[in-house]
């Protein structure tokens, strides 16, 4: 990905999370910190690791959505990782990084310890939501996975989103409430 598509998919996925639960519910409410916290943990975090897998959605020579993904083991960042974002994270999100760990260690816990595809984020710019380009990522990638036979894995919270990714064979393998939003983990047998 080139640095100039980076910026554009990051602010993609700030925009696209800015009303998501947990993310509110990590900075308290506070919509533009959660966009901030978004584009830069999707910067620093998701695109800028290693082993992240990018798919791309295009409408009229722009970028528009981005599908993220990471093959086990490689799905939840190592202690040193989290050390080495912490200073990002704190000028992003401030007294709120307790919460954000809470957040990201709580999620850790449900992972599972066998070969998988973690999904995650999708993300699809506001204006082009409801027009089939989250639908058409999730079904280039599966295609992909399903010629692995790989099954694949990934949390969310919000409603319209579990029944999406129920359409695409994912099941609801455990759920928690972490700071008060409930969060569903799901998982796609190989195929």
């Amino acid at each position: 990905m080139a640095a100039a598509e980076l910026e554009v998919a990051c602010h993609i996925v700030g925009l696209a999370f800015a009303d998501n639960p947990s993310n509110l519910a990590t900075v308290r409410g506070d919509q533009e910190k959660a966009t901030r916290a978004m584009e830069q943990g999707t910067r620093i975090i998701k695109l800028g690791s290693p082993f992240s897998h990018v798919l791309g959605a295009e409408r009229e020579g722009r970028l528009v959505g981005i599908l993220n993904a990471a093959e086990w083991p490689h799905c939840q960042m190592k202690l040193g990782e989290k050390l080495r974002t912490a200073p990002m994270m704190i000028r992003t999100i401030g007294f709120n990084l307790p919460r954000a760990f809470k957040v990201m260690s709580s999620r850790a816990k449900h992972e599972p310890r066998e070969p998988h595809w973690h999904i995650g984020p999708v993300a699809v710019h506001p204006d082009e939501q409801g027009r089939g380009v989250g639908t058409a990522l999730l079904r280039t990638f599966l295609d992909g996975v399903d010629k692995q036979g790989t099954p694949v894995f990934l949390q969310t919270d919000v409603d319209r989103n579990v029944v999406l990714y129920q359409k695409f064979g994912f099941e609801i393998v455990s759920r928690e409430t972490i700071l008060d939003v409930d969060t569903r983990f799901m998982w796609r047998a190989a195929r």
